[in-house]
């Protein structure tokens, strides 16, 4: 048992060499010429050409062996066909024309296979006709063939007469179903009529279970047979199916009517009895002349047998020249698909080699390679140009994408094809959904001079213009030039500047200097002045008999006047020279309790309430800057809480808060900043002009000075901080309604770091002054 399952492998490796030695092309030569040559030796053999006589074994012998080995080449064939049609199958490259080209020269090689047979079939006939009396063969074939002729023609013509009355019977197939089912004598009668015209001696309707439903009988018809199985399967098939009776005297036709699928016709003819009996006598000499022949019947079908194998063999060599044919073909087209295939992937680097012959197929692979070289090469010049086009694109956007300007890139059409972040900011736009858009349809604000451009000669505008973004109003400078066009249409380059700080930066010094000079102007006279009239008061106060009251008021209010005219001075002076904060830690908590404590003192009518967190809150500021601005916005909500609610919103000598002013201070910190909140219930800030009330002297108050929330946003600035002026919250942090009222922010980085000991010496000096100057001028 081992023994036998160790020699399976070795089996099966011999049984593999011995089929792929088989397959070999030299191989399948070899087995041709070696049949040609038996063939020829059972030839010469056969017709005593050789020096022995052709015993019948030696001529079997030799059949058998011309047989194995045309056996043997079919074989190799049908294998390779095989081959090829499973490639075909499987989707292999240049299968499909291989198989094509196979099939094609198949096809043609059977046509002297054909002619070889018919030769072979021509030539044993004339040698039979040799051995027997020719005279005889031709009286006896023409009778022969004038009774089947005869015999023949009633066939022809009783299965045209079908035919004929089945097609009528169709065209009529619902008139005849109806007769059929409630007058079968009038179907019968039908029948018969047609049946007299067209001199049929019987016609009869079967059904599919071969039951005669209406038959007719204009002529003298015997007894005929039902038709059988294999009538039906004829007549279904859509043939019609003939037959003649055993004694030759009747010819009938069965057929299917096509628009009655379960009804059958079947048509009888009566044949003459005299020619069925001229027709018999003839084949019983037939017979007997054929018996006679039967000595011949081996040697016809030797020669028939070597003259097949030769027919084969030429169509194997046929079969097989084409596949060589077809092979010499579709190798060169084959390596052109697959190189073209290789190429629609990309891979321009394909190339077919060239065989040496110069036929077209050479030709055609030569182009190919020119085509796919020129193809590489103007690839890698369009990489190189993209690559360069795209590092330009990438410093063009860097370049953009640096600067503080905003830029937008236009089309002819006035649609955005770029714009940079710095554009994206200042007019708050993402930049995916806005890419195509008019600017029109994004900056209205800038669509009228980018009219202007694209109406103007020279194509270009510019001019300042005003937009609102996040309730927040920024002037910016706008230039707009056209692009000089390589090709195409020309496109526009829209830049921008936002100047708001530095118009704000421009007022503010140029009010600094207006009050710098009012406070030097005016603060000289007013000392003499004040002197003077407390030295009238209190001179001639008592000499002064007619109106005293009169002269004490006059006095008073000429002291009154001149304080207020020096407080304001003093207000002029501190906005001028305001001083460089000192940072070092503070504890922002206490900054806001101290702050709003005096706030409190000072106005009693309003609720303060402070959210602070507990513990120290630290922060690197100017603790004396920070108390001065946050005192100055609490002054301005206690001044827009009384405005609304008047001076009595709480009453002074009762502990209980009244429904009315509130003003409220938080602290919020978050991992980059820290903010203090001021949220009042007064009358609110105005809509209009609201980013222009930290400018010097604008105010919405009639005896406001408007430096308040000046100094205040001078103030964050040192301490690179931002003020936020916003509307408050609907409700407080106690969910009581707040109704209208703003809010005030003040946010401070956390990055900011301590004075060091030298610069706190370099401003100690000052600093005290500036102290003393600042606090009792809170705005």
């Amino acid at each position: 048992m081992l023994a036998t399952v160790a020699e399976q492998p070795g089996r099966e490796r011999l049984t593999t060499t011995v089929w792929a030695a088989l397959k070999a092309p030299a191989s399948a030569i070899g087995l041709g010429m070696l049949a040609l040559a038996t063939i020829t030796l059972t030839y010469l053999t056969i017709y005593g050409y050789m020096p022995f006589a052709p015993t019948p074994a030696i001529v079997v012998g030799l059949v058998v062996a011309n047989f194995i080995l045309v056996l043997i080449l079919a074989a190799l064939t049908a294998v390779r066909m095989a081959d090829i049609w499973n490639q075909r199958r499987a989707g292999v490259m240049q299968s499909r024309l291989h198989a094509r080209l196979v099939a094609i020269f198949s096809a043609i090689a059977i046509i002297p296979a054909a002619l070889t047979a018919a030769f072979a079939a021509f030539t044993i006939t004339l040698g039979m006709e040799a051995w027997f009396s020719k005279g005889v063969r031709t009286a006896l074939d023409n009778s022969l063939a004038v009774a089947q002729g005869y015999l023949g023609e009633h066939r022809r013509n009783i299965r045209a007469d079908a035919l004929a009355l089945g097609n009528d019977l169709n065209l009529r197939a619902s008139e005849v179903l109806n007769l059929l089912q409630t007058d079968p004598a009038g179907l019968a009668s039908y029948l018969f009529k047609n049946a007299g015209q067209r001199a049929i001696d019987g016609v009869a309707i079967y059904n599919a279970k071969k039951l005669p439903l209406v038959s007719v009988t204009p002529g003298f018809v015997l007894a005929v047979d039902r038709p059988d199985d294999q009538d039906y399967d004829t007549a279904r098939r859509g043939e019609v199916s003939l037959t003649t009776e055993e004694n030759g005297s009747q010819v009938r036709a069965f057929v299917q009517l096509s628009a009655l699928p379960d009804l059958y016709l079947m048509v009888v003819r009566n044949v003459d009895s005299k020619v069925i009996g001229y027709q018999q006598e003839t084949q019983r000499v037939i017979d007997d002349f054929r018996r006679l022949e039967a000595s011949r019947t081996g040697a016809q079908i030797t020669l028939g047998l070597v003259y097949a194998s030769v027919a084969l063999v030429l169509l194997i060599a046929s079969v097989f020249a084409g596949m060589w044919a077809a092979s010499r073909i579709v190798a060169p087209i084959g390596r052109l698909v697959g190189a073209s295939d290789r190429v629609s992937r990309g891979d321009l680097t394909a190339r077919v080699p060239v065989d040496r012959s110069d036929d077209e197929l050479a030709t055609l692979s030569l182009a190919f390679n020119r085509m796919t070289g020129e193809l590489e090469s103007q690839r890698e010049e369009l990489i190189e140009s993209h690559r360069q086009t795209e590092v330009r694109r990438r410093f063009t956007e860097a370049v953009l994408s640096g600067v503080s300007a905003g830029v937008i890139g236009l089309d002819g059409d006035g649609r955005i094809n770029i714009l940079n972040r710095s554009a994206q900011a200042m007019l708050g736009l993402s930049r995916d959904p806005v890419i195509g858009l008019a600017i029109g349809e994004v900056a209205t604000e800038l669509a009228p001079l980018v009219q202007a451009a694209i109406a103007a000669p020279e194509g270009r505008s510019q001019g300042q213009v005003d937009i609102a973004r996040n309730d927040k109003v920024r002037n910016l400078t706008v230039r707009v030039t056209s692009e000089i066009p390589v090709e195409g249409e020309r496109g526009y380059v829209v830049t921008f500047d936002d100047i708001t700080d530095l118009i704000t930066a421009q007022r503010s010094s140029a009010w600094a200097d207006v009050a710098r000079r009012i406070a030097h102007e005016i603060k000289n006279p007013l000392t003499p002045i004040q002197l003077s009239a407390e030295r009238l008061r209190r001179k001639y106060k008592k000499e002064i008999e007619t109106d005293p009251e009169v002269f004490e008021q006059c006095t008073q209010t000429i002291i009154r006047q001149v304080s207020d005219i020096g407080r304001m001075v003093d207000e002029f002076s501190s906005f001028a020279r305001m001083p460089q904060p000192v940072m070092r830690v503070e504890d922002l908590g206490d900054l806001v309790r101290h702050a709003t404590f005096l706030q409190r003192v000072a106005q009693p009518q309003i609720d303060f309430t402070m959210h602070l967190p507990e513990g120290a809150v630290s922060l690197v500021c100017d603790g004396r800057l920070v108390s001065q601005a946050l005192t100055n916005v609490l002054k301005n909500a206690g001044e827009a809480v009384r405005a609304r609610f008047g001076k009595d919103a709480r009453d002074p000598e009762s502990d209980q808060v009244a429904e009315g002013g509130r003003i409220e201070i938080a602290i919020a910190e978050s991992a980059a900043d820290m903010t203090i909140q001021v949220s009042d219930n007064g009358i609110g800030l105005p809509k209009e002009d609201r980013h222009r009330l930290t400018e010097p002297y604008v105010t919405k108050r009639a005896k406001g000075t408007g430096l308040g929330l000046a100094i205040v946003k001078k103030i964050m600035e040192d301490h690179e901080g931002e003020l936020i002026l916003e509307d408050a919250p609907t409700h407080d942090a106690n969910g009581h309604e707040r109704g209208t009222g703003a809010r005030v922010c003040l946010r401070f980085p956390k990055s900011t770091k301590p004075a060091t000991a030298s610069e706190q010496t370099l401003t100690s000096g000052t600093g005290n002054d500036d102290e003393q100057k600042r606090a009792p001028h809170a705005l």
